[in-house]
Formats: C-alpha cells, structure tokens, sequence
C-alpha cells in the first residue's frame, strides 16, 4: 500500500509538471495547488513559474511560494518584487511576509517607494511582520504616503517593531486627515509604550471617530502599565 507521503510526492510531481502545460489556466491552477500543498519539493517548479509570460500565472506562483513558506524562494520573490504586473509584486511581497526573513528588508523598502499603491502597502504591511528596526526610515517616510491605505500599513508596522524612534511621526499621524491612520497611530503608541504619548493620546480620547477613541483609551492603559 502507497503511505501517504508517497502520494504527496506522485501529486506534486504531477503537477509540477502541469506548471509547463501549454494552458495558462492550467499552469495557474497548478501553482495555487502547489501553494495548498506545501511542499518544498514545488519550489523549484514555482520559481521557474515566476518567470512565466502568463501574469496570472505569476501571480499565482508567486502566492504559493509564500504559503510554502520557505527561505529558498526569498531571492525569486525579490524578483518579482519588480514584475512588471503590480498584483504580481504586490503578492510577492505579501509571500515574503510570510516567509519572514530579514533578507528581504532591502527589497521590501525599494517596494515602499512602488508606483502602484498596492505594492507600497504589502510592503509595509511586510515590514511589520519582519519587525527589524532597519525597516524604520523607510516606514516613517511611508506615514507620509499619498495613499491612507499605505499610511495605516505603515503605523501598524512601526507599532510592531515597537522603536521609540517613531514616536514623534506617529504622534503627527494621531492627526491624519484618515480615521484608520488615526487609530493605527495610537495603537502603534500603546505598543511602544513611552509616556510622553500619553498627552496626544488623552487629546485623541475627542476624537470624532469611535475606533480611534477606542484605541487611544486602550493604549493609555497599556502605557500606565508599564
């Protein structure tokens, strides 16, 4: 009787070689089967999809090579960083995420300064979830971003690496013309929990949205805590 394993290794054997089949559909599909498989034995096969002239397909590849979660893709996917189809580079920075190394820092922050608003919110989001102080500069320019959804990214992330170097931009962003930079900033300030925040944020508890009073009451308490 085959054991299980030996079946997972027939299936994406298979379907690694569909990622050469003359459809386009098929090697996408392929790709997104791979990724819910999870074997590190695609990634060869996923790499080369990376470089496939369908986007779709790369946008595909590009997603299962961060569900498989391994640093082996991290140089393909900084590549792809610089595809030409923003959904390709925006879910190569979303795999990069979730692989998690710092060897994608230099890479993400080029992402920060993307033409498509998308990406520079990946990457930010990225950043975050890396969590290297290296990362700073480039997030504190990103609070000043054109696009809300990159400026709320950015906040969150600098909350997560928790450096009392962002302190003085957050504090500005607890004033965005955007509702959510507004309560990303004060979550970001409870993180870090540094009491000179603590007079923006009684200021924020007037806020005219509910979740940025919400926030800003929340990281107070985090910040008397400590």
């Amino acid at each position: 009787m085959i054991k299980i394993n030996e079946y997972t290794k027939i299936a994406v054997s298979s379907l690694s070689k569909k990622l050469d089949d003359n459809h386009p559909e098929i090697r996408a599909k392929a790709a997104e089967s791979l990724g819910k498989i999870g074997s590190e034995t695609a990634i060869p096969g996923l790499l080369k999809a990376l470089e496939d002239s369908d986007e779709y397909v790369r946008r595909k590849a590009a997603e299962a090579l961060g569900k498989i979660g391994s640093e082996i893709a991290i140089p393909g996917l900084l590549k792809a960083l610089e595809d030409s189809d923003g959904f390709v580079r925006r879910n190569a920075a979303e795999a990069l995420a979730k692989i998690g190394s710092e060897t994608a820092i230099a890479g993400l922050l080029k992402a920060l300064e993307d033409s498509n608003k998308d990406v520079r919110g990946s990457a930010a989001e990225a950043l975050g979830k890396i969590g290297s102080e290296t990362a700073i500069a480039g997030l504190l320019k990103a609070l000043e971003d054109s696009d809300k959804d990159v400026r709320r990214n950015a906040a969150e992330a600098l909350g997560k690496i928790g450096s009392e170097t962002a302190i003085a931009e957050l504090l500005k962003a607890l004033e965005d013309s955007n509702k959510d930079v507004r309560r990303n900033a004060a979550e970001a300030l409870g993180e870090i929990g540094l009491e000179e925040a603590i007079p923006a944020l009684i200021n924020a508890l007037s806020d005219a949205e509910d979740s940025v009073r919400f926030s800003a009451t929340d990281a107070i308490g985090k910040i008397g805590s400590t």
